[in-house]
Protein backbone atom coordinates (compact mmCIF):
# COMPACT_ATOMS: atom_id res chain seq x y z
CA UNK A 1 0.00 0.00 0.00
CA UNK A 2 2.81 2.36 0.96
CA UNK A 3 4.64 1.67 -2.32
CA UNK A 4 1.45 2.43 -4.23
CA UNK A 5 1.20 5.85 -2.55
CA UNK A 6 4.91 6.75 -2.53
CA UNK A 7 5.63 6.07 -6.20
CA UNK A 8 3.07 8.60 -7.56
CA UNK A 9 4.21 11.08 -4.88
CA UNK A 10 7.84 10.81 -6.00
CA UNK A 11 6.77 11.21 -9.61
CA UNK A 12 4.69 14.26 -8.71
CA UNK A 13 7.62 15.82 -6.84
CA UNK A 14 9.95 15.12 -9.75
CA UNK A 15 7.54 16.82 -12.16
CA UNK A 16 7.19 19.77 -9.78
CA UNK A 17 10.93 20.30 -9.42
CA UNK A 18 11.48 19.83 -13.16
CA UNK A 19 8.85 22.48 -13.87
CA UNK A 20 10.26 24.76 -11.16
CA UNK A 21 13.76 24.70 -12.63
CA UNK A 22 12.49 24.98 -16.22
CA UNK A 23 10.21 27.92 -15.40
CA UNK A 24 13.21 29.72 -13.90
CA UNK A 25 15.47 28.88 -16.85
CA UNK A 26 16.40 31.37 -19.53
CA UNK A 27 14.99 29.03 -22.18
CA UNK A 28 11.53 29.27 -20.64
CA UNK A 29 11.81 33.02 -20.13
CA UNK A 30 12.71 33.84 -23.72
CA UNK A 31 10.35 31.30 -25.28
CA UNK A 32 7.51 32.72 -23.19
CA UNK A 33 8.10 36.07 -24.91
CA UNK A 34 8.75 34.64 -28.37
CA UNK A 35 5.16 33.89 -29.24
CA UNK A 36 3.52 37.25 -29.78
CA UNK A 37 0.16 37.15 -31.54
CA UNK A 38 0.84 39.85 -34.11
CA UNK A 39 4.44 39.08 -35.10
CA UNK A 40 7.17 36.46 -35.06
CA UNK A 41 9.93 36.98 -32.50
CA UNK A 42 13.28 35.37 -33.28
CA UNK A 43 15.72 35.27 -30.36
CA UNK A 44 19.25 34.03 -29.76
CA UNK A 45 21.55 34.40 -26.76
CA UNK A 46 25.10 33.14 -26.19
CA UNK A 47 27.05 33.19 -22.94
CA UNK A 48 29.99 31.09 -21.78
CA UNK A 49 29.58 28.72 -24.71
CA UNK A 50 25.90 28.06 -23.94
CA UNK A 51 23.19 28.89 -26.46
CA UNK A 52 19.54 29.79 -25.94
CA UNK A 53 17.16 30.29 -28.88
CA UNK A 54 13.52 30.73 -29.77
CA UNK A 55 12.28 30.72 -33.37
CA UNK A 56 15.84 30.65 -34.67
CA UNK A 57 14.84 30.97 -38.32
CA UNK A 58 16.26 32.91 -41.26
CA UNK A 59 14.63 36.32 -41.42
CA UNK A 60 15.37 39.65 -43.15
CA UNK A 61 18.36 41.42 -41.61
CA UNK A 62 17.80 44.97 -42.78
CA UNK A 63 20.62 47.25 -41.53
CA UNK A 64 22.10 44.55 -39.30
CA UNK A 65 23.87 43.47 -42.51
CA UNK A 66 26.01 46.61 -42.24
CA UNK A 67 27.97 44.84 -39.51
CA UNK A 68 29.12 42.33 -42.14
CA UNK A 69 30.03 45.15 -44.53
CA UNK A 70 32.18 46.69 -41.79
CA UNK A 71 33.98 43.36 -41.31
CA UNK A 72 34.78 43.18 -45.02
CA UNK A 73 36.01 46.80 -45.06
CA UNK A 74 38.40 46.06 -42.19
CA UNK A 75 39.47 42.80 -43.84
CA UNK A 76 40.34 44.64 -47.08
CA UNK A 77 42.34 47.28 -45.20
CA UNK A 78 44.38 44.66 -43.36
CA UNK A 79 45.01 42.34 -46.30
CA UNK A 80 45.93 45.11 -48.73
CA UNK A 81 47.97 47.07 -46.18
CA UNK A 82 45.76 50.15 -46.56
CA UNK A 83 44.82 52.77 -43.98
CA UNK A 84 41.48 53.39 -42.34
CA UNK A 85 42.35 57.07 -42.70
CA UNK A 86 42.49 56.86 -46.50
CA UNK A 87 39.89 59.08 -48.12
CA UNK A 88 37.14 58.38 -50.64
CA UNK A 89 35.89 61.10 -52.95
CA UNK A 90 32.08 61.05 -52.86
CA UNK A 91 30.49 62.25 -56.09
CA UNK A 92 26.89 62.90 -57.11
CA UNK A 93 26.51 59.58 -58.94
CA UNK A 94 27.35 57.69 -55.70
CA UNK A 95 24.43 59.19 -53.79
CA UNK A 96 20.95 57.69 -53.29
CA UNK A 97 18.39 60.45 -53.00
CA UNK A 98 15.52 60.22 -50.52
CA UNK A 99 17.11 57.57 -48.32
CA UNK A 100 18.12 57.59 -44.66
CA UNK A 101 21.46 59.39 -44.66
CA UNK A 102 22.62 61.57 -41.73
CA UNK A 103 25.88 61.98 -43.65
CA UNK A 104 24.12 64.02 -46.34
CA UNK A 105 22.66 66.38 -43.78
CA UNK A 106 26.20 67.42 -42.93
CA UNK A 107 27.72 67.06 -46.40
CA UNK A 108 24.89 68.21 -48.64
CA UNK A 109 26.99 69.27 -51.61
CA UNK A 110 29.04 66.93 -53.76
CA UNK A 111 31.85 66.26 -54.27
CA UNK A 112 33.26 65.80 -50.77
CA UNK A 113 35.85 63.49 -49.23
CA UNK A 114 35.56 61.31 -46.14
CA UNK A 115 37.95 58.82 -44.57
CA UNK A 116 37.14 55.11 -44.52
CA UNK A 117 36.95 55.48 -40.75
CA UNK A 118 34.31 58.21 -40.92
CA UNK A 119 32.26 56.37 -43.55
CA UNK A 120 32.32 53.21 -41.42
CA UNK A 121 31.23 55.19 -38.36
CA UNK A 122 28.33 56.66 -40.34
CA UNK A 123 27.37 53.18 -41.56
CA UNK A 124 27.47 51.45 -38.16
CA UNK A 125 26.83 54.12 -35.52
CA UNK A 126 24.20 56.02 -37.51
CA UNK A 127 23.14 53.30 -39.97
CA UNK A 128 23.69 55.59 -42.95
CA UNK A 129 22.50 54.03 -46.21
CA UNK A 130 24.67 56.10 -48.53
CA UNK A 131 27.81 55.40 -46.51
CA UNK A 132 26.96 51.71 -46.78
CA UNK A 133 26.76 51.61 -50.57
CA UNK A 134 29.89 53.75 -50.90
CA UNK A 135 31.78 51.25 -48.76
CA UNK A 136 30.29 48.35 -50.71
CA UNK A 137 31.76 49.88 -53.87
CA UNK A 138 35.07 50.28 -52.03
CA UNK A 139 35.29 46.55 -51.22
CA UNK A 140 34.25 45.50 -54.74
CA UNK A 141 30.50 45.04 -54.36
CA UNK A 142 28.03 43.13 -52.25
CA UNK A 143 29.27 39.79 -53.62
CA UNK A 144 32.61 40.38 -51.89
CA UNK A 145 30.82 40.54 -48.53
CA UNK A 146 29.13 37.19 -49.21
CA UNK A 147 32.45 35.74 -50.34
CA UNK A 148 34.06 36.90 -47.10
CA UNK A 149 31.29 35.33 -45.00
CA UNK A 150 31.65 32.06 -46.93
CA UNK A 151 35.40 32.02 -46.36
CA UNK A 152 35.11 32.41 -42.59
CA UNK A 153 32.46 29.70 -42.25
CA UNK A 154 29.19 31.64 -42.39
CA UNK A 155 27.79 30.69 -45.79
CA UNK A 156 24.30 30.27 -44.28
CA UNK A 157 24.12 34.05 -43.95
CA UNK A 158 22.81 35.33 -47.27
CA UNK A 159 23.81 38.83 -48.44
CA UNK A 160 23.17 40.03 -52.00
CA UNK A 161 21.14 43.26 -51.84
CA UNK A 162 22.66 46.69 -51.35
CA UNK A 163 20.77 49.75 -50.13
CA UNK A 164 19.98 50.94 -53.64
CA UNK A 165 18.28 47.61 -54.41
CA UNK A 166 16.29 47.67 -51.19
CA UNK A 167 15.18 51.24 -51.83
CA UNK A 168 14.05 50.35 -55.36
CA UNK A 169 11.61 47.59 -54.36
CA UNK A 170 10.31 46.68 -50.92
CA UNK A 171 10.41 42.99 -51.92
CA UNK A 172 14.20 43.27 -52.01
CA UNK A 173 14.18 43.92 -48.27
CA UNK A 174 13.63 40.17 -47.89
CA UNK A 175 16.87 39.25 -49.70
CA UNK A 176 19.52 39.66 -46.99
CA UNK A 177 18.75 37.00 -44.40
CA UNK A 178 20.21 35.19 -41.40
CA UNK A 179 19.17 33.46 -38.24
CA UNK A 180 19.70 35.57 -35.13
CA UNK A 181 22.04 32.88 -33.81
CA UNK A 182 24.42 33.10 -36.78
CA UNK A 183 24.70 36.87 -36.35
CA UNK A 184 25.83 36.65 -32.73
CA UNK A 185 27.93 33.55 -33.37
CA UNK A 186 29.88 35.71 -35.81
CA UNK A 187 30.17 38.57 -33.32
CA UNK A 188 31.47 36.16 -30.68
CA UNK A 189 33.95 34.58 -33.10
CA UNK A 190 35.31 38.00 -34.04
CA UNK A 191 35.99 38.75 -30.38
CA UNK A 192 37.68 35.41 -29.74
CA UNK A 193 39.60 34.74 -32.97
CA UNK A 194 42.44 36.40 -34.85
CA UNK A 195 40.58 36.72 -38.15
CA UNK A 196 40.85 40.48 -37.75
CA UNK A 197 43.45 42.33 -35.69
CA UNK A 198 42.73 43.47 -32.15
CA UNK A 199 42.93 47.07 -33.38
CA UNK A 200 40.24 46.47 -36.01
CA UNK A 201 37.93 44.74 -33.54
CA UNK A 202 38.48 47.50 -30.98
CA UNK A 203 37.52 50.08 -33.62
CA UNK A 204 34.39 48.13 -34.58
CA UNK A 205 33.40 47.58 -30.94
CA UNK A 206 33.80 51.30 -30.28
CA UNK A 207 31.53 52.41 -33.11
CA UNK A 208 28.98 49.75 -32.16
CA UNK A 209 29.00 51.13 -28.61
CA UNK A 210 28.49 54.61 -30.10
CA UNK A 211 25.38 53.52 -32.03
CA UNK A 212 22.63 56.14 -31.76
CA UNK A 213 19.89 54.21 -33.57
CA UNK A 214 17.47 51.92 -31.74
CA UNK A 215 17.89 53.34 -28.25
CA UNK A 216 14.39 52.00 -27.51
CA UNK A 217 15.34 48.42 -28.43
CA UNK A 218 17.93 46.23 -26.64
CA UNK A 219 19.52 49.22 -24.94
CA UNK A 220 16.23 50.24 -23.30
CA UNK A 221 16.17 46.94 -21.41
CA UNK A 222 19.61 47.44 -19.87
CA UNK A 223 20.57 49.37 -16.74
CA UNK A 224 21.89 52.85 -17.45
CA UNK A 225 25.63 52.83 -18.04
CA UNK A 226 25.82 49.20 -19.19
CA UNK A 227 28.67 48.60 -21.65
CA UNK A 228 26.86 47.59 -24.79
CA UNK A 229 27.56 47.52 -28.53
CA UNK A 230 25.01 46.73 -31.22
CA UNK A 231 23.73 47.05 -34.77
CA UNK A 232 20.09 47.76 -35.42
CA UNK A 233 17.85 47.30 -38.44
CA UNK A 234 14.35 48.31 -39.48
CA UNK A 235 12.39 47.66 -42.66
CA UNK A 236 9.71 49.63 -44.40
CA UNK A 237 6.06 48.72 -43.89
CA UNK A 238 4.28 46.86 -46.66
CA UNK A 239 1.08 48.27 -48.19
CA UNK A 240 -0.92 46.15 -45.74
CA UNK A 241 0.86 47.86 -42.84
CA UNK A 242 3.07 44.91 -41.85
CA UNK A 243 6.59 45.81 -40.72
CA UNK A 244 8.90 43.28 -42.39
CA UNK A 245 11.58 43.50 -39.71
CA UNK A 246 12.56 45.32 -36.53
CA UNK A 247 15.97 44.03 -35.41
CA UNK A 248 18.76 44.50 -32.91
CA UNK A 249 21.89 42.42 -32.25
CA UNK A 250 24.92 43.01 -30.11
CA UNK A 251 27.07 42.26 -27.08
CA UNK A 252 26.59 43.18 -23.42
CA UNK A 253 29.30 43.35 -20.78
CA UNK A 254 28.07 42.59 -17.26
CA UNK A 255 29.43 44.45 -14.20
CA UNK A 256 31.69 41.49 -13.41
CA UNK A 257 33.28 41.69 -16.87
CA UNK A 258 31.50 38.68 -18.35
CA UNK A 259 30.05 39.10 -21.82
CA UNK A 260 26.97 37.77 -23.54
CA UNK A 261 25.61 38.16 -27.05
CA UNK A 262 21.98 38.72 -27.91
CA UNK A 263 19.88 39.14 -31.05
CA UNK A 264 16.16 39.83 -31.15
CA UNK A 265 14.57 40.02 -34.60
CA UNK A 266 10.85 40.87 -34.79
CA UNK A 267 9.45 39.92 -38.19
CA UNK A 268 6.18 40.29 -40.09
CA UNK A 269 4.75 42.49 -37.37
CA UNK A 270 1.26 43.92 -37.34
CA UNK A 271 2.10 45.82 -34.17
CA UNK A 272 3.02 49.49 -33.88
CA UNK A 273 6.68 50.55 -33.88
CA UNK A 274 6.38 51.34 -30.18
CA UNK A 275 5.08 47.84 -29.47
CA UNK A 276 7.84 46.24 -31.56
CA UNK A 277 10.66 48.08 -29.81
CA UNK A 278 9.08 47.60 -26.37
CA UNK A 279 9.02 43.83 -27.00
CA UNK A 280 12.73 43.83 -27.90
CA UNK A 281 13.51 45.91 -24.79
CA UNK A 282 11.48 43.55 -22.60
CA UNK A 283 13.41 40.51 -23.81
CA UNK A 284 16.70 42.36 -23.34
CA UNK A 285 15.72 43.17 -19.74
CA UNK A 286 14.78 39.55 -19.01
CA UNK A 287 18.09 38.24 -20.33
CA UNK A 288 20.20 40.82 -18.48
CA UNK A 289 18.42 40.26 -15.17
CA UNK A 290 18.74 36.49 -15.55
CA UNK A 291 22.52 36.70 -15.93
CA UNK A 292 22.89 39.45 -13.31
CA UNK A 293 21.23 37.17 -10.70
CA UNK A 294 23.74 34.41 -11.43
CA UNK A 295 26.72 36.52 -10.35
Amino acid sequence: MKKTVIAPLILLMAVFFAWFFYSNSLTYKIQKNAFAKKCTVNIAVIKDGRVWTANNKKVPLMSVFKYFVALKVLDKIEKENLSINDKILVTEDMIIKNTYSPMLKKYNKTPFSLTISDLTKYMVSQSDNNATDILLSYVGGISKVQEYLNNIGFSDIHISADEKMMEADIKNQYINQSTPLDVIRLMKMMHESSILSKASIAFLDKIMMETITGEDKLKAGLPKGTVFGHKTGMSSRKPDGIRIAENDAGFVILPNGEIYYIAVFVSESKMSDKENTALIAQISKIVYEHFAKLK
